[in-house]
């Protein structure tokens, strides 16, 4: 009784035998499938993570040649060209140009009054009236000398801007806290009233003053944005994460959990 029950157990059609071939097989090829797909995401994204490592080197390669030609300008026209200068009006042209080229020194002032002396300095310079607002609880202490040269060429940059193509009355800078969950980031906008943008330029098409700043943002590891609506001026909104706590410190936590 039990052998017949066996046999008739493992008695297999040839269609239910040729049934489960084509289902084993079908299953081999979709798992081969999966596996060639994971392998071109993993390839894709892997070569795409090297481009962007690529990009920033080289990004930051540029904006420390930049400063560097800056610092060179500066020094050739402040020792050569300078003393040879006897008009007033254009020997003190050239050395606020030798000002604006000189990086600040954050050793001596703060970056906090340096964006004001920058906001300042617009205001003469360019005839249009610019409120600044920093807030005093900020610190900055947690950002690196070069990441705070980052920030402030940033500034700068889009002052400039404002200056030779917003046809802007009234300029604005906000420095302060930005909370985003549990991160307290700072959060820089640069705005006026100017004409606007008739669109937000893609990487392709943007000017070099815009090409520096998304160069510099990428180096400090910031979200950068432009926020316009055409004749209602431009908006530039840069958001600065806080540092990445120390290794030391990542590892101190961990032994102790």
């Amino acid at each position: 009784m039990l052998t017949e029950i066996a046999n008739h157990r493992f008695n297999v059609t040839p269609f239910e035998y040729g049934y489960f071939i084509s289902f084993f097989w079908i299953f081999i090829l979709l798992i081969t499938v999966l596996m060639l797909f994971l392998c071109y995401l993993y390839l894709v994204m892997r070569r795409s993570l090297e481009r962007e490592s690529e990009s920033l080197a080289f990004s930051h390669l540029v904006i420390e040649g930049l400063e560097t030609e800056r610092r060179r300008v500066s020094r050739e026209l402040h020792d050569l060209v300078l003393p040879l200068i006897r008009d007033t009006e254009l020997s003190g042209m050239i050395r606020g140009i030798c000002m604006e080229l000189t990086p600040p020194d954050f050793s001596r002032l703060s970056l906090k009054d340096s964006l004001a002396d920058l906001c300042i300095k617009f205001m003469q310079r360019s005839g249009i009236n610019c409120r600044y607002s920093i807030e005093e609880e900020l610190n900055f202490a947690g950002l690196t000398t070069e990441n705070q040269l980052h920030l402030y060429r940033m500034v700068q940059e889009s002052l400039t801007n404002i200056e030779k193509h917003s046809q802007a009355k009234e300029a604005a800078l906000v420095v302060r806290r930005y909370i985003r969950g549990s991160s307290e980031n700072i959060l820089v906008c640069i705005s006026d009233d100017g004409i606007g943008l008739s669109s937000v330029p893609d990487q392709r098409s943007e000017n070099l003053g815009m090409r520096s700043l998304r160069q510099r943002s990428a180096i400090i590891g910031a979200q950068l944005d432009f926020i316009s609506e055409s004749g209602n001026g431009l908006m530039v909104r840069v958001e600065v994460p806080p540092p990445p706590p120390p290794l030391g410190l990542i590892l101190s936590d961990n032994n102790a959990d």
